[in-house]
């Protein structure tokens, strides 16, 4: 990943310098003042490729970013990217935790970096994008009691039963090819934007847990456990995957429809990420619905669960039958989509700009997400931004960003969470984006 964006400065870079001295351009019409209602930088997400007009000259753009996001309501984030890193989980985080669920684990997170290219075509007038983006996303829901015997073992669960169902875990990592459309028409006093993008996508691994009914009964003198469970786990491949393997294929597709009076407001429609996999080349399967006394045996260790976990348990034949039994069937997943709609309106001589959004995620117990967030222009090509938003799997979210624009070349970076990105420890949730763009 270092490698790619060493790259990929270099490239912007060296476009930037050659289109300072090749391109005889006006320079007044690079330094024409944008129209506020396109600058909606906040994430990759909300700012995605088809609303991102941030200079209205220049027939070629080169975009390199890098979006990172984690949204939970009571799960620190220090807590899950030592799960994700198996780093050392300390008594006093996974206590924070602990006395803040109430309603169980809600966590998700992602990550989403590449470039793209977009081109205009004078005759049609429209843009034509395309481009490449490494994704990652996870997610974890579940009950309280769930987290409890994770973290703390079943002891204080001695003469008592722990719930164990409905317990969800994904975990996707892939890459998208895309290549899109872009097109404002104007009617005159009114202009509509629309955009449509598809993408290959190719999966290097994937992993899915799904509980039905499940608890497990530790005896009072803890000298046995009573475990009923209905478990579905399904894995792209056992052992360590390759960036360049393809265990498994999709393909995704991206809408955009949008609304304007000219520089007087503006309201967008999104839709993206509408996608669909399939892993069929290496996947593992286990399954079972039963019901199963063990004497002597401990419980393996939960957070390295893997494919291999069940494999590896030192039990005798009678017990090992009701474990789960493993196949090689291919399996699906759709992808998360996502949903928002965006309404613009400048003030103060588009001085100020105030944006009012609302965001659905397809995840499980997923609230829509509202945010306001307000840009001021410092200078016609610098802005600084605030935001605050709630919903979804998070709170409360403060947010700042910063952007900056030169000849040939612009620059952002911000925060949808900036609390969680400054007290990993303390809060749940936190974003980071950075953006590197030449436009010549």
């Amino acid at each position: 990943m270092k490698n790619f964006f060493l790259v990929a400065t270099i490239v912007v870079s060296t476009l930037y310098i050659k289109a300072q001295d090749t391109i005889a351009t006006d320079s007044s019409a690079f330094h024409q003042r944008i129209n506020p209602l396109l600058y909606n930088y906040t994430s990759n997400s909300i700012n995605n490729l088809f609303n991102e007009n941030f200079r209205q000259v220049g027939d070629n753009r080169i975009n390199v970013d890098f979006d990172y996001s984690a949204n939970s309501d009571a799960v620190p984030v220090m807590l899950a990217y030592k799960m994700i890193f198996k780093g050392n989980i300390t008594k006093a985080l996974k206590d924070r935790t602990d006395s803040r669920l109430r309603n169980g684990i809600k966590f998700e997170d992602y990550m989403n970096t590449g470039a793209s290219y977009r081109r205009y075509m004078k005759k049609w007038d429209g843009t034509v994008l395309l481009g490449y983006h490494h994704r990652e996303a996870r997610l974890i829901t579940g009950g309280k009691e769930a987290f409890e015997l994770l973290f703390y073992g079943n002891a204080r669960f001695e003469g008592d039963t722990a719930d164990l169902s409905n317990i969800n875990f994904q975990n996707n990592i892939y890459n998208q090819y895309f290549i899109g459309i872009n097109k404002v028409i104007d009617y005159g006093k009114y202009q509509m934007q629309f955009g449509v993008s598809g993408a290959f996508l190719q999966g290097i691994n994937n992993q899915y847990i799904h509980t039905g009914d499940s608890w497990i009964y530790t005896a009072t003198d803890a000298d046995s456990l009573v475990f009923n469970y209905d478990l579905t786990f399904n894995s792209a491949r056992e052992g360590a995957v390759k960036f360049s393997q393809m265990n498994g294929a999709g393909a995704s597709v991206d809408f955009n429809l949008g609304f304007m009076n000219k520089d007087r407001w503006k309201i967008t429609l999104d839709i993206f990420d509408v996608g669909y996999m399939t892993f069929r080349k290496t996947p593992v399967n286990y399954s079972a619905a039963k019901y199963v006394v063990f004497k002597g045996i401990v419980i393996p260790d939960l957070t390295s669960f893997s494919s291999q976990t069940f494999d590896t348990l030192n039990l005798d034949s009678a017990v090992r039958a009701n474990l789960p039994s493993k196949s090689n069937s291919k399996y699906s997943i759709f992808l998360p989509f996502t949903a928002q709609l965006v309404f613009s309106k400048p003030f103060l001589n588009n001085k100020l700009v105030l944006n009012v959004g609302l965001q659905y995620r397809y995840l499980l117990k997923y609230y829509a997400y509202g945010y306001a967030k307000v840009n001021y222009f410092l200078k016609p090509d610098m802005v600084v931004s605030v935001s605050a938003g709630a919903g979804g799997y998070s709170l409360f979210n403060l947010g700042l960003d910063f952007s900056k624009r030169w000849k040939y070349f612009d620059f952002s970076v911000g925060s949808a969470n900036l609390l969680g990105l400054c007290l990993p420890s303390q809060m749940p949730g936190a974003s980071l984006y950075l953006r590197m763009a030449s436009t010549f």
